[in-house]
């Protein structure tokens, strides 16, 4: 089959878990069919800056076509993205009485401004949409990337007969926008990353109980890497991802440097800083965007990989740890996250500071018998629940499915 997947950003330097998957998935799918990629030529999500000039090129053999992005407008961004969470106060407080038929009614679209919004948060990129439209016959299946942003809420209407959605849904603010009910209502077929991920999908938009689904995530391969020395001769945690206010990192700071005011151990954030302003501390270190060799040997020599965000679909960098018999210290407010924790024991939640403090003290004080255990629950809930093999062939019945009802 020729698959396109469309997906708000795509290359090698790009390590958004989503784009990611993305990538992961394109280069799995190409193994057994033809595979093309339909993107921004953005590198920041921030900004949404043109910073690749090329409109078509290979990524790791794989072709990509590359679209501008208009100029990100945060002040009017934010004026409709206010305008579009006061008027979802309600139908969330219908929710919550159970009321979801009326939550969901057209009363509460507001159309206008969803579209307004949709442009101005960006990537606004009106030739993407034209794109797949001029060359929806080329393809058999087309894969949408993520339901915030607008090249899949433009793009998969257009070819909604052959669609299958990732939605890499969490529980953040604008997902309640009604706008977004369209989009699980048109999918021909959706795919999920976890159980959580598809419980708050149909609770909110019980329409997507009627679209054809499936659970998948993503398949976690053996680390590629040459153990290296030891980076720092203290112990340490380690935080993986992006350096974001979106991702709790601010608190994480701040609770770290509470706990470690008169020990010594430390926590090295991996990462490009996305405008953190406030991440240092004595016992703190930054790396900046490094190379999968270092990643991996500062991950290896860890104590454990501390996930502060509230907000995961799946959180591929939790089972990258996992794979390789790192514990996992993690939010316990993101549902993802304690169902990782809870399903693999292999790692502790927190909620509270005292929690924080407590998880950080039980790993230190692991026995070597202990961190076995933990190691082998791990590898073993990997294994188990996200290799590639598996992963393929629900995505085989998924496509087999979409070509069937086409016919």
């Amino acid at each position: 089959m020729k698959i396109a997947i469309v997906v708000q950003r795509y290359g090698i330097q790009i390590n958004g878990g989503a784009e990611l998957h993305a990538r992961q998935l394109a280069e799995h799918l190409d193994q057994q069919h033809d595979v093309e990629i339909i993107t921004t030529k953005a590198e920041s999500y921030l900004t949404w800056d043109n910073a690749i000039n090329t409109d078509t090129e290979y990524v790791n053999n794989i072709k990509v076509h590359r679209f501008a992005s208009g100029e990100k407008n945060n002040k009017l961004q934010h004026y409709y993205y206010r305008k579009l969470r006061n008027r979802s106060k309600i139908p969330i407080f219908l929710r919550k009485l159970g009321l979801n038929k009326l939550a969901n009614s057209a009363i509460f679209d507001f159309k206008n401004y969803f579209a307004k919004w949709q442009q101005y948060q960006g990537p606004y990129c009106p030739e993407l949409p034209k794109f797949i439209e001029a060359h929806q016959d080329d393809y058999d299946i087309f894969i949408f990337f993520t339901y915030l942003y607008y090249p899949t809420n433009s793009g998969l209407p257009i070819v909604a007969q052959k669609s299958l959605l990732i939605p890499t849904a969490h529980n953040e603010k604008p997902f309640f926008f009604n706008g977004f009910k369209y989009l699980f209502k048109q999918a021909k077929f959706i795919m999920y990353n976890s159980h959580s991920e598809k419980k708050l999908v149909e609770k909110t938009y019980p329409v997507a109980q009627k679209t054809k689904n499936d659970i998948a995530g993503v398949g976690i391969d053996p680390p590629v890497f040459t153990i290296g020395d030891r980076p720092v001769k203290e112990k340490y945690f380690v935080y993986i991802g992006r350096i974001d206010h979106a991702k709790n990192i601010p608190e994480l700071v701040q609770m770290f440097n509470q706990y470690s005011e008169n020990k010594d151990v430390k926590l090295i954030l991996i990462g490009k800083n996305d405008h953190v302003k406030d991440i240092s501390g004595k016992n703190i270190i930054a790396t900046g965007f490094i190379s999968e060799q270092e990643k991996n040997n500062w991950l290896y020599h860890s104590e454990a990989l501390i996930i502060p965000s509230k907000f995961e679909s799946l959180s591929m960098v939790t089972l990258e740890a996992m794979k390789m018999g790192i514990p996992v210290i993690a939010n316990k407010n993101a549902e993802v996250l304690n169902d990782h924790i809870i399903q693999s024991q292999a790692g502790l939640a927190y909620d509270t500071y005292e929690d924080f403090e407590m998880a950080l003290d039980n790993i230190l004080q692991l026995t070597d018998k202990q961190r076995e255990t933990m190691e082998i629950n791990g590898k073993k809930y990997v294994e188990n629940y996200y290799q590639w093999d598996k992963i393929m062939k629900k995505f085989d019945k998924a496509f087999k499915y979409i070509k069937q009802t086409n016919r």
